[in-house]
């Protein structure tokens, strides 16, 4: 995280494929779980919707843009003026 951008760019990738992934398998046990057998269906649609709206935004941040780590560390650095 505190190297420079161009070494991040590995982990920019990694990141932008494991955190939708992470959260559509944590996800589909909820829904498995807490959702009504006759709504699972459209559940688990919206969420392999939802999961891959996601991996096309990070792709796009780590693609044309600064990438996920410069994103986060921006959160914490001094605004340019």
């Amino acid at each position: 995280m505190l190297a420079p951008s161009t070494m991040n760019v590995p982990v920019d990738l990694a990141l932008g494929v494991i955190l939708p992934f992470h959260g559509h398998v944590g996800m589909n046990y909820i829904i498995g779980d807490y959702v009504p057998r006759a709504a699972r269906g459209v559940a688990r649609a919206a969420l392999i919707g939802t999961t891959f709206v996601t991996a096309l935004g990070l792709a796009r941040l780590n693609i044309a843009g600064p990438g996920i780590t410069t994103t986060v560390k921006s959160l914490w650095g001094k605004k340019e003026d």
